[in-house]
């Protein structure tokens, strides 16, 4: 997996993305993988795992727009805070984040 290869180049390049992700924008763990033209989405997690707690991590958000699992309260208030737009959803959370206005395409 390329997320443990030896020379940690994986990993930095998803924590540069991760952290060039503006404040009010996301990308989903599929979207960070994609950055670098293959999927991947469970490598960007694993990463954000073991590296993403000095990162802005609620930045990346699950498909569909769903904020990380387990810290769905404490995403929502970095959400208010940068004034990511929000939306409606029937989950435990209550909300997900509206992709449509809040993706991050990083040039």
């Amino acid at each position: 997996m390329a997320v443990f290869d030896s020379s940690g180049a994986y990993t930095e390049a998803v924590v540069d993305v991760v952290a060039a992700i503006p404040a009010g924008c996301v990308m989903t763990y599929g979207d960070v993988a994609w950055t670098f033209g293959r999927p991947g989405a469970r490598a960007v997690g694993m990463v954000m795992r073991f590296h993403g707690s000095g990162l802005p991590w609620w930045r990346v958000v699950r498909g569909g727009g769903h904020p990380p699992r387990g810290l769905e309260a404490e995403a929502r208030m970095h959400y208010e805070a940068e004034g990511t737009p929000l939306l409606p959803a029937t989950t435990d959370a209550g909300y997900r984040i509206n992709l449509a206005r809040a993706a991050y395409v990083p040039a």
